[in-house]
């Protein structure tokens, strides 16, 4: 059984299982009101302060859409490397390319749309390599599928350009990773399919249980 399908969420505190999420930023966990409000005093900086500056665009995707404008605001889940704790985070995203001039036969839900960027440079930077996966099955490889496909994204070359280990990564898998990640890690959701036009969603709260999955059983796959 693959490593990450046996994944618990923990409280913050006491490490024991957990179900309940902070109401803010519905990412961290706990085991009970009384752990969240003991470690209200060091999470409450983490979960207000954003990871880089607010963006001017505030306009959803379906707004964007519905006035033609070419950018618009999705939330993704970031992985900071100096932090234990993961956070939401606004990103912008801009439209790009033509539309398509025919439908096409194959995926007549295209018929119409334009690609979209995730500008990433205020949590990956401006100058770095980049490099993406995208996480359709549970633990990312052959696990059960998901029904929508998440992206991560990282800095490509963050065991050669001095990238921190990520703090984060380490505590959620408990340093059970086998794969040393550095720098930041961000994820959001994206249309299928993925070949053929690339299409930003929202992240959502659960995503975080996914990305710990991959992130564990990719480390697995690598001791094999």
């Amino acid at each position: 059984m693959p490593l990450g399908s046996q994944l618990e969420l923990k409280c913050a505190v006491c490490q024991e299982s957990s179900l309940k999420t902070c109401s803010r930023c519905k990412i961290q966990f706990y085991c009970s009101e009384e752990h969240q409000k003991q470690d209200w005093k060091q999470h409450k900086f983490a979960c207000l302060a954003p990871a880089a500056p607010l963006p001017d665009v505030v306009k959803t995707r379906a707004e964007a859409e519905r006035d033609k404008d070419d950018r618009f605001v999705i939330d993704a889940i970031l992985l900071p490397h100096d932090s234990d704790t993961p956070r939401f985070v606004k990103v912008v995203c801009e439209m790009y390319g033509q539309e398509f001039d025919a439908p096409d036969p194959d995926f007549p839900e295209l018929d119409g749309r334009r690609h979209h960027r995730a500008l990433l440079d205020p949590y990956l930077g401006a100058n770095a390599m980049r490099e993406s996966t995208d996480i359709s099955n549970w633990g990312g490889f052959d696990g059960p599928p998901l029904g929508y496909t998440l992206m991560m994204s990282w800095r490509d070359m963050f065991m050669q350009d001095g990238s921190p280990l990520n703090r984060c990564v380490v505590k959620l898998t408990n340093g059970k990773a086998y794969h040393p990640w550095g720098g930041n890690l961000i994820a959001y959701r994206v249309d299928e399919p993925t070949h053929r036009v690339a299409r930003c969603q929202d992240a959502k709260a659960e995503d975080l249980k996914v990305l710990v999955a991959y992130l564990l059983d990719y480390g697995e796959r690598m001791r094999e």
